[in-house]
């Protein structure tokens, strides 16, 4: 008997248990492909959607309640904007727990895996395991393009639907749990109607058992705690494994071909642009407190010209360091054409190695800016709040809003900044020039101990007058994000007029 025998085995052939098997299997292959249609309908949805508010949204400043007049009573939104401003306030709310997320994440990531239940059980795919294990089969691959659009480092979706990277990258993570798992299932099926012992004697099945093992270890490496502790090593599985996946997808069944084509042309789509924008400059570290290091790109030792808004990200490769790594960072510097600064903690791995590098400058690669920040067009109020590495985010936000001659100038909001460090000695990584229009209050927990940042942002808009339009931003540490989230949840039930933005990167 030779290894490869390249013929299905009888006991997984569709017709040996009647027409309704092949029936089954036949509507999976037509069902199926309608899902393309379902999420290019919610992405177009979603593009309209940041579209309008970017291009058609008439921003206006919010009305105070002095403008109206001492004799004139504020009376609050209508009640359609109350409504309105309650249900934003419930989808904002983010209940405690170390992995929860707001329940309009919830309601997204329960939505998605809702689409794929009913694709995966409508017009009883349960009625055999080899109708179930077809289904269940291209319930992984029809998911496969969505999962490396979701993946590009390059952010194609941020820039059409404006989410956050946070937000796309939530996405991604429950995609691939729903890709290899319903591979795994698949196989299982699968295994049920045909021993593994006989598959693995099966050219187009063997390729397709070596690509569940991989889909396998990518998922328990993508175990949040494992993750974190091994960044470097899931970093290096995710992608290679990846790569080695598609081409044993592409030879297991004609049918798939297409999604494994797509998922293909979206990888290397992402590398090209990757390499075209890659930028290689000079870069010096600079020490500081708290064991972390401000990484400073010369953005002159290139001839490209680098342009950025405050709240945009750049991927950094140092290859000196960690060989086809590229980590993110929020710039950290207000834009111009000197240097772009990066505040990097160090942690394990990559940033461990910079942090006690003896060298002080490094050749650098990076490629970027992505992002689609939010803008503060029309508010009265900003509170900006930042914990610890927070600060790169919110320290350049502030200086380009307060700004006379920036992006906001003669309609600038008022800034509410406050900076949450554990030692005063953290203040050192950025200057806190006065002249900067902006008043940076500083807490230290080593000296006041931890804030009530709930009673805070709720003083802050209460602060800024019945009727103000207020956005609160925050970066940092969970805790503070949820904090300063549900106040801002709470905010907007009671009917004030408060926008929320987190801006943090959940590896």
């Amino acid at each position: 008997m030779g290894f490869f025998i390249p013929k299905i085995p009888t006991a997984l052939s569709p017709n040996r248990d009647g027409p309704f098997i092949k029936e089954g299997t036949g509507f999976s292959r037509k069902f199926a492909p309608s899902y393309n249609l379902v999420i290019l309908f919610i992405f177009l949805l979603c593009t309209a959607s940041y579209f309008y508010k970017q291009h058609f949204h008439k921003k206006t400043q919010g009305e105070k309640q002095p403008l109206l007049g001492s004799n004139v009573a504020y009376r609050g939104p209508n009640k359609f904007t109350l409504y309105y401003r309650r249900v934003r306030s419930v989808l904002l709310y983010q209940p405690k727990g170390r992995y929860s997320e707001s329940y309009g994440t919830m309601l997204v990531i329960a939505g998605y895996l809702g689409l794929n239940l009913f694709y995966l059980f409508y017009h009883g795919s349960t009625r055999h395991q080899t109708i179930f294990g077809d289904r269940l089969g291209f319930i992984a691959v029809i998911n496969m393009p969505l999962l490396f659009l979701l993946g590009a480092k390059t952010g194609l979706l941020v820039q059409f639907t404006g989410w956050s990277h946070e937000g796309y990258n939530i996405l991604h993570r429950h995609c691939g749990r729903v890709v290899c798992i319903a591979a795994v299932g698949h196989v299982v099926a699968y295994s049920t109607a045909c021993p593994i012992s006989v598959m693995v004697h099966v050219t187009t099945i063997f390729v397709a058992l070596l690509a569940t093992i991989a889909f396998v270890i990518i998922l328990i490496s993508s175990i949040a705690p494992l993750r974190q502790r091994t960044y470097e090593l899931f970093l290096f599985l995710h992608v290679y494994l990846v790569v080695a996946i598609l081409p044993l997808l592409y030879f297991h069944f004609e049918r798939v071909r297409p999604y494994v084509i797509a998922s293909a042309v979206i990888f290397v789509w992402d590398r090209i642009t990757r390499f075209r924008q890659a930028t290689h400059v000079s870069a010096s570290t600079t020490i500081l407190s708290g064991n972390t290091v401000r990484l400073s790109l010369n953005v002159n030792s290139t001839m490209r010209e680098i342009h950025w808004k405050a709240g945009q990200y750049v991927y950094v490769t140092i290859s000196a360091l960690a060989r086809q790594q590229a980590h993110p960072f929020t710039i950290a510097s207000v834009p111009n054409p000197n240097s772009l600064d990066l505040i990097i903690r160090a942690r394990k791995g990559f940033s461990q190695a910079l942090f006690t590098s003896e060298s002080e400058e490094h050749k650098v690669t990076f490629h970027g800016p992505y992002g689609s920040p939010p803008t503060f067009e029309g508010c009265d109020r900003v509170i900006l709040l930042a914990g610890g590495a927070g600060i790169s985010y919110a320290y350049p936000e502030a200086i380009e809003i307060a700004s006379e001659t920036g992006h906001y100038a003669g309609s600038n909001p008022e800034v509410d900044f406050l900076w949450v460090v554990p030692s005063r000695d953290f203040t050192s990584w950025v200057d806190l020039k006065e002249n900067y229009n902006v008043d940076f209050k500083i807490w230290v927990t080593s000296e006041k101990g931890r804030p009530d940042i709930k009673k805070y942002v709720k003083d802050a808009i209460l602060a800024a007058g019945q009727g103000a339009k207020v956005a609160v931003a925050v970066c940092g540490p969970a805790p503070l994000v949820r904090d300063s989230r549900n106040a801002s949840s709470e905010m907007l039930w009671d009917g004030h007029d408060v926008s929320f933005y987190s801006e943090n990167f959940g590896w």
